[in-house]
């Protein structure tokens, strides 16, 4: 949110860089005004390929303010955003980058068709991928920022972006972590030691610790299943239930959930249809005398006419693997 709209004619920044991956550079990033927030560009001689840009900014005299730290191949930044929209296209250089963000207050939203987890609608990561990546603030919010490359977490630490844990995270876990961000952002360039720093070591640790933190302890693929299952059998009954809800619910992808269907020869339009005309039947023996089209809406069908047509379309489904698998015996 920061470091994509870094420009060199816009920021100004203090270099301390050694080989060493905690050799230390700072900037600052500063915009007034809806125009020139829309208006400014990534820098790649910043060295940033993390390419966000604003594409919508609610307030004309909005301004943004950014704190940013680089150490090596880690960026951290401390960020006053205006209500607006940014977009992360993800190029071909930002395709293998981790992305943490942690808001003082509800108020972000992370869309993706890629894995997202989020985490009390104010801690968010972003696993890596190529699919674009939307960051909607509907008002002014406080932020941290930190990226990484994934080769840092998947050589160090066993962290499964693509399975989530579904535990609480602690916020006194996580606050010391978010406030050590801010404190570093707000170092001057002055007090910065050449070359490589215990505080560079130690930033590096805490960017690391954040991810896995929020994340949490992976949900076991052979379980991912069990858990769409789950969610499904208690929500059955909302017209609106979707594999995107669903995803976003476990913290995982889209692709995630269908590969794992379709391990199990199920795909979810298949096992949601399931689960509700098992729930239509169970309705039915439990009070005989309810109508069909009350059946049907308690299922979540909507309408009777729905329900029949499910009915039918499993009754052929059933029927079709059934000849598959006599054929296959035959063989």
């Amino acid at each position: 949110m920061s470091d994509p709209l870094l420009d060199d004619s816009q920021v100004g920044t203090r270099s301390h860089e050694r080989p060493d991956e905690r050799s230390v550079k700072l900037a600052k990033f500063r915009a007034v005004g809806r125009q020139a927030i829309l208006n400014a560009k990534p820098a790649r001689s910043y060295g940033s390929p993390t390419n966000v840009r604003f594409t919508e900014v609610a307030d004309e005299n909005a301004a943004v303010r950014a704190d940013l730290v680089r150490i090596g191949a880690y960026m951290f930044a401390h960020v006053q955003l205006p209500a607006g929209r940014l977009v992360w296209t993800r190029d071909g250089l930002s395709q293998h980058q981790v992305v943490v963000v942690a808001t003082e207050s509800p108020g972000l939203e992370v869309v993706s068709e890629g894995p997202v987890v989020a985490r009390r609608a104010t801690w968010f990561v972003v696993a890596p991928g190529r699919t674009p990546v939307q960051f909607t603030a509907a008002r002014p919010l406080e932020l941290v920022f930190v990226n990484l490359d994934r080769s840092r977490i998947a050589e160090e630490m066993d962290v499964d972006l693509a399975h989530a844990g579904r535990d609480t995270v602690d916020d006194g876990v996580v606050r010391p972590m978010v406030n050590f961000v801010k404190s570093l952002c707000a170092i001057q360039g002055e007090k910065v030691e050449t070359g490589a720093t215990p505080l560079g070591g130690a930033a590096c640790e805490v960017a690391r610790s954040l991810v896995k933190t929020v994340v949490g302890d992976p949900v076991p693929e052979t379980s991912l299943t069990d858990a769409v299952i789950g969610i499904l059998r208690r929500r059955h009954a909302s017209p609106h239930l979707s594999v995107s809800m669903v995803a976003r619910e476990l913290g995982v992808s889209v692709r995630t959930i269908q590969s794992a269907l379709r391990r199990e020869r199920t795909t979810f339009s298949a096992a949601l249809r399931s689960i509700r005309i098992d729930m239509a039947k169970d309705l039915q023996r439990a009070d005989p005398g309810l109508g069909a089209a009350a059946v049907a809406r308690a299922a979540g069908f909507g309408s009777r006419q729905a329900l029949y047509r499910s009915v039918r379309n499993a009754e052929k489904s059933n029927a079709e693997k059934s000849n598959a698998e006599k054929s296959s015996a035959r063989e």
